[in-house]
């Protein structure tokens, strides 16, 4: 009973992610010169970027009487308040108050809780932890995102899912020949196998021992939330072998994730056009009918409440080992003193 205890405390704990970690947070082509209203990791944010482009990431609320800012307004390098005006500079201080006019003493005092972002591989990354009691680490994004000998498709969506969930489905290789049976490459290899997970210097890798690259037969995992998977291709999917996919998963709050589904191939050039054009006749169509699977099945689970009563057998290693992993990075913080964030 006190590991089933322990295990629950953990889970919410962790129910709205693991804070003090770089995380994806918007597809980059998808923000302009307007200010986004996002939520992440339980907390309500505002995202915008300044007049050379590089984006920003705030609480979002006006410190004078806790408007959205996300409902304000881009000036060069300045985000304001719809409200009253206030106005805020990029590293979230306040920069006049307009009402009282300049030298006012209030807004000498008043910042803004603001996080660490930056945009790369088509994605804008944020540290969504206490960057003063634990400094943020270098961002490492999936080095195919920035290389040129990798293209493909970036698939942002939303689910009603916790993103605990999620993870424990990406390291669950045996649900690929039942789940994803009537998909365009899923259908194929055996339905029982034995597991094999290995530990990384920032995660896992959870694989089928007896066959790869015939189904969806294993996945590398990084912390906190983001996966590399290859998925065989037959020839009619066009040049650059087998599908390459990164999933990042990253908590709204308890009950809603964020994903980022990345499909890629090693193309370029023509290979790279063809691809593009195969991909719009219909890979495209492919892809998200494996993607709405997934949703339907998790979302059709109650949350993390479907943990109790679980019965886990031998195929559910990785799932074990993934959790045993979450719940050693949250001790380790705990040890450290790092506060898991807003509850």
């Amino acid at each position: 009973m006190q590991v089933e205890s322990e295990r629950k405390g953990a889970d919410e704990r962790l129910s709205r992610g693991l804070r003090n970690y770089w995380y994806p947070v918007f597809r980059s082509q998808d923000l302009g010169a307007q200010p986004v209203g996002i939520k992440r990791l339980g907390e309500d944010l505002a995202l915008w970027r300044d007049s050379e482009g590089r984006p920003h990431l705030f609480t979002d609320y006006c410190a004078h009487r806790a408007a959205k800012l996300s409902l304000g307004q881009v000036h060069g390098d300045i985000l304001q308040c719809w409200y009253h005006g206030w106005q805020y500079d990029t590293a979230g201080r306040c920069a006049l108050i307009p009402t009282e006019g300049e030298g006012c003493p209030t807004a000498d005092r008043v910042r803004l809780t603001s996080y660490p972002v930056e945009d790369r591989g088509g994605l804008i990354w944020a540290y969504l932890g206490d960057a003063t009691l634990f400094p943020p680490p270098p961002l490492h994004v999936p080095e195919e995102l920035e290389s040129h000998d990798w293209n493909g498709f970036i698939l942002p969506v939303v689910w009603q899912v916790n993103w605990l969930l999620y993870l424990d489905n990406l390291v669950d290789p045996m649900h690929g020949p039942f789940l994803h049976a009537r998909s365009y490459t899923l259908s194929g290899g055996t339905r029982q196998d034995s597991m094999r997970v290995v530990e990384t210097d920032d995660g896992l890798v959870s694989e089928r021992v007896a066959q790869r690259l015939v189904n969806f037969d294993g996945a590398e995992f990084h912390l906190p939330s983001w996966f590399r998977v290859d998925i065989p291709y037959p020839r009619s999917a066009g040049p650059g072998g087998p599908l390459h996919v990164l999933v990042a998963a990253t908590p709204i709050d308890e009950n809603s994730s964020a994903f980022y589904f990345v499909r890629m191939r090693r193309v370029t050039g023509w290979k790279w056009r063809l691809w593009q054009l195969t991909w719009r006749l219909y890979l495209d169509r492919a892809a998200w009918n494996v993607i709405e699977q997934d949703r339907v099945i998790l979302e059709s689970q109650r949350g993390l409440e479907s943990r109790r009563g679980e019965h886990l057998v031998g195929s559910d290693l990785g799932v074990i080992r993934l959790r045993m992993l979450l719940q050693r990075e949250l001790a380790n913080q705990d040890a450290r003193g790092v506060p898991l964030g807003p509850q």
